[in-house]
């Protein structure tokens, strides 16, 4: 309502007071069950009277009125929205009064949405702008002609500016365009309460409608006009209340007209509405937001069941034509519907059969009102004897196993309640919010998204967006198993416990009672049980060390599971944040299936026998590319076997090009090619203590993402006698992109050699704000080693919180500690990090010694927490 104030005086002092006193209560408005209405009634009023008490003699007269608009108008004054005014004039006349009127309110500090305007000049703007139009439909009397007034009511509800079909239309298509700008998802983590699907805007979308047909602005008066029934009244009256006292809390804690539900706010209004501690493993904050997703679950279908009653009852052309299905079902023009009135009660199988009917036929809009209705009704009737009913239990499978519209039909299955009454398992992750930056979206969203990412993969017109996958899911046996795995692999979120072991328990019992084969039970429960292992095994595990790969590889146990756990990774992955997934994972999870498919066909290797395979078909390919045979060799010669192990013969090749084509250091190299996976930076440097940390300084500095680094020290020749290193550095920057433009190129460049130029110059921190979201949330650090005695090095797990120079100062304390890192798996997961580097001690110490481990501990955690 206010931007900065000006000092009042006399009357407007006293309102003034007034106003700021009755916004402190917004406390106890979140507690009190009509708090909310009563809340924005008394603040609209007393916005009435300030605006009154401004009000120039002049204009009290009668040539003008003064009218709130919009949520104004609507006697919904929200602490720090907009006031919206129409002044309505006879005719146009000097209009200093107004102007003078107008620079009052904005020296007093009220935020004003104003127009001056006749009626005239009303009906233009209205019919050229459907969003005038409706707030006109909002319009209230403050003060002024009465008359005048009149003149625009009556205008508005006749049909010269908008009738009655053409109106829904229009306010249709608006939130059918509202809706794509939130890519139809309502349920994500730091949701707009007022504009996304199921939000405020959903239910003024209908009262609007409502107001324009039956002059019933409001759900109550929709009820008594019959636009609603009971319980459709009172759920959408219950979540208007609940919404509308978030959004006070809201405004009031943000200080301004803020409408996304931030992480920044929602601990401070879960305490608020009364949450606390934790309870089933779920965090005052996640009950609370669960309560609030749950809220516009039943707004947004809801709004869908109302907008199309209203539709089938405005149409002036309504396509009537009826198209027999069989006893339960027919079709009317583009929707389906029951036959009769009780048909759900008659045969209650039919809920299911409704969305497998929905899934085969993909050019319905949906179930009539009348339809949505009666399932709304009808729900209770699926229980436990349903559940154990073996037509039901087809019906459910036929739905999976359909060629068309499952995601379709189990999305709306999850908006109707049906999916979740169906699967008791279900319904505890429906809305269910986990309070992190890596999950951008409530459970129940997230398990969708995965069903229909997995069937994306087998659609052509989808085969760009993951080639490997769209040509590996062609070979899955059974593809209805997979997406099972998909609907049970979270299924168990916020219960305690491993979810991916409870849910492979409720998959089990799934496939039990549905008559699953032996072989396909097994398949489903592992996969439930296992989904997280090649995600994990791909972003904090070597894994170009072999030893990795067949432990990895064990795990799985065939190719056909390997298929399947790679499809349900990507899948799950891309559903996880719209930003989670990038060139670099899609790199690591194809070269982990690669490497591992590789592990089935090959069988065991020695490590010895690795090393010698590379080594000499390395030597084979380069003497063929023309490298001189003897300088390959000695420079193979110079690398560690450890080198070998890990390194694939292109790259092995492109490192002896760049260690043979300069005599003089540092030598670097950065590729800029259109295609790759991240950006690859080469560094053949003069070995000295600390210079991998300095580098990793330089690209934090630069705002770049280490994604994977290896450090290799090379032996000393008699052609290169001083002690060198070779640094390969995998990076993205921060939108997660795998290409530089020039200027930046350029620029890390020179940063980056004068860096290795002047190795001994001082440490600068790195100055980069954190997000504000990360303000709100804590993450534990855990800091744990793992010794791998065969290849005499230690892997350091360490999960902890992000923030900007974090492993610049991990890398840094490495070095204070004399530990030389010699490759590093870096993963962001939102605001968690969790990393893996493999370190060697430069001295003859043990260092996974507890002492030496408690040692190493601590300093990493005074560096970790050293900006916090």
């Amino acid at each position: 309502m206010r931007a900065s104030l000006a000092a009042p005086s006399g009357e407007h002092a006293d309102l003034d007071a007034r106003i700021a006193q009755h916004l402190a209560t917004w406390p106890e408005v979140l507690r009190a069950a009509d708090g909310a209405r009563v809340f924005l009634k008394t603040h609209t009023h007393l916005i009435d009277e300030l605006l009154k008490s401004y009000w120039p003699e002049d204009l009290a007269s009668g040539v003008a009125a003064l009218v709130a608009v919009g949520g104004y108008g609507r006697g919904e004054q929200f602490p720090h929205s907009d006031i919206d005014l129409l002044i309505l004039l006879e005719t146009h006349q000097p209009d200093t009064a107004i102007q003078d009127f107008l620079r009052h309110l904005w020296d007093a500090g009220l935020v004003i949405g104003h127009a001056v305007r006749t009626v005239e000049e009303c009906l233009i703007a209205g019919r050229d702008d459907v969003t005038v139009y409706t707030n006109l439909l909002d319009a209230r009397l403050i003060t002024g002609n009465t008359a005048l007034f009149e003149q625009l009511v009556q205008l508005v509800r006749s049909d010269r500016v908008f009738q009655d079909w053409s109106f829904f239309q229009s306010k249709a298509a608006e939130q059918a365009m509202r809706y794509r700008t939130f890519d139809e998802m309502g349920a994500k983590i730091e949701p707009n309460i007022k504009e996304s699907p199921g939000g405020l805007r959903d239910l003024h979308t209908i009262r609007w409608i409502g107001n324009r047909v039956a002059g019933a602005g409001t759900l109550d008066a929709m009820h008594e006009h019959g636009l609603l029934g009971d319980r459709e009244w009172q759920t959408l009256s219950e979540a208007e209340s609940f919404l509308s006292q978030v959004r006070i809390g809201l405004h009031a804690l943000a200080g301004r007209a803020e409408e996304r539900l931030l992480l920044l706010h929602q601990k401070t209004l879960a305490a608020q509405f009364g949450y606390e501690g934790e309870h089933d493993g779920n965090l005052a904050v996640e009950r609370f937001m669960q309560r609030y997703f749950r809220t516009t679950i039943e707004i947004e279908r809801l709004n869908q069941l109302i907008l199309q009653n209203f539709r089938e009852a405005l149409d002036p052309y309504p396509d009537n034509r009826i198209v027999p299905i069989n006893a339960r079902f027919r079709i009317r023009g583009h929707l389906l519907e029951t036959v009769d009135a009780q048909v759900f009660m008659r045969s209650p199988t039919a809920i299911l059969e409704m969305f497998l009917l929905l899934a085969q036929h993909t050019e319905l809009m949906g179930p009539s009102a009348a339809t949505a209705r009666q399932l709304r009704a009808n729900l209770s009737v699926i229980d436990e004897g349903f559940r154990k009913n073996p037509q039901a239990q087809q019906l459910f499978m036929t739905i999976w196993q359909n060629k068309t519209g499952v995601y379709r039909a189990l999305k709306a299955m999850n908006l109707n309640g049906v999916l979740a009454a169906y699967i008791p398992a279900f319904s505890q992750i429906v809305g269910l919010m986990q309070f992190d930056l890596f999950h951008a979206y409530t459970v129940d969203a997230h398990t969708l998204l995965v069903i229909r990412n997995l069937r994306r993969f087998s659609q052509p017109q989808c085969a760009d967006e993951h080639p490997m996958a769209s040509q590996i899911i062609h070979r899955v046996h059974r593809p209805e198993v997979l997406y099972l795995a998909g609907l049970f692999h979270d299924i168990a979120k916020g219960r305690g416990g491993d979810h991916a072991e409870l849910g492979a328990v409720d998959a089990r019992q799934f496939a039990k009672a549905h008559g699953l084969p032996g072989a396909e039970t097994e398949r489903l429960v592992w996969l439930v049980e296992n989904h997280l292992i090649m995600s994990f095994t791909a972003q904090r595990r070597d894994i170009e060390d072999p030893t990795v790969v067949e432990e990895f590889a064990r795990s799985v146990g065939s190719p056909a599971r390997l298929d399947d756990l790679y499809l349900l990774t990507v899948a799950d992955i891309c559903a996880t944040n719209p930003n989670l997934w990038n060139s670099w994972r899609d790199a690591l999870l194809k070269r982990l299936h690669q490497l591992t498919e590789n592990w089935f066909n090959q069988g065991e290797q020695s490590a010895r026998e690795i090393v010698d395979a590379t080594r000499a078909a390395a030597l084979r390919e380069g003497i063929a590319a023309n490298i001189p045979a003897k300088d390959l060799a000695g420079w193979f010669e110079s690398l560690p076997d450890d080198y070998f192990l890990r390194t694939e013969i292109d790259s092995v090749l492109q490192h002896a090009r760049l260690a043979l084509g300069e005599d003089r250091l540092p030598v670097l190299w950065i590729s800029n090619a259109p295609d790759q996976d991240a950006i690859q930076i080469l560094v053949l440097t003069e070995h000295c203590h600390g210079q991998f940390a300095r580098i990793v300084a330089e690209l934090d500095r630069s705002g770049l993402n280490v994604q994977s680094a290896n450090m290799t020290v090379i032996t000393p020749t008699a052609a290169h006698p001083q002690n060198r290193a070779l640094f390969e550095f995998f990076i993205l920057d921060q939108q997660n992109g795998a290409r530089l433009d020039h200027w930046s190129l350029d620029m890390l460049r020179t940063r980056l050699h004068d860096r290795l130029q002047s190795p001994d110059a001082a440490r600068t921190r790195i100055h980069r704000r954190s997000p504000p979201q990360l303000a709100s949330i804590d993450v534990a650090t855990q800091i744990q080693f793992l010794s791998d005695h065969r290849r005499g090095r230690t892997e350091i797990q360490i999960i902890t919180k992000d923030r900007p120079g974090l492993l610049a100062d991990i890398t840094a304390a490495f070095a204070d500690l004399d530990i030389s890192l010699n490759h590093a798996r870096v993963s962001t997961l939102g605001e968690r990090v969790e990393d893996a580097f493999y370190v060697v001690e430069r001295q003859d110490r043990a260092e996974d010694s507890p002492k030496r481990c408690a040692e190493i501990e601590a300093a990493l955690r005074a560096a970790i927490h050293s900006r916090s």
